[in-house]
Formats: C-alpha cells, sequence, structure tokens
C-alpha cells in the first residue's frame, strides 16, 4: 500500500506539487516524514492536515504522529 504514489492520495495539486519539487513520490516517503519536515518543504498547517488525513484514512500516518 505505502509504494503506491501519492498522485493516489486525494490531496490538492499545489500539495502533490510541493512533494514533487521535493523528490517525494510515494506514499512510503511521506510517511518518513514528520510535520516539521514537511512545514520546511513550505507546506501549511492546513496543507499538512489534508496529507494526515488521507494518510489515515488508509491505516498510515506520519512519522512521529500519534
Amino acid at each position: 500500500m505505502d509504494d503506491k504514489k501519492i498522485q493516489d492520495l486525494n490531496i490538492s495539486d499545489t500539495i502533490k506539487s510541493i512533494l514533487a519539487d521535493s523528490k517525494i513520490k510515494t506514499i512510503k516517503q511521506i510517511c518518513q516524514k514528520s510535520k516539521a519536515d514537511l512545514k520546511e518543504l513550505g507546506l501549511t498547517n492546513s496543507e499538512i492536515n489534508q496529507i494526515n488525513v488521507q494518510l489515515q484514512l488508509i491505516g498510515l500516518k506520519l512519522k512521529d504522529s500519534l
């Protein structure tokens, strides 16, 4: 499941673009990032929450998330 592409997540194209620019192409790579890591990439709290919700829907989470 986590080897799926970020394109499979129901997140905005803006988020997908930021992740792609940062060489993040798979869901597994997103799960290895913490919220702080994603903020450093330029994502807003709202965008990070959008990612988090989508990961939770498929039973996954960000690194260091409860």
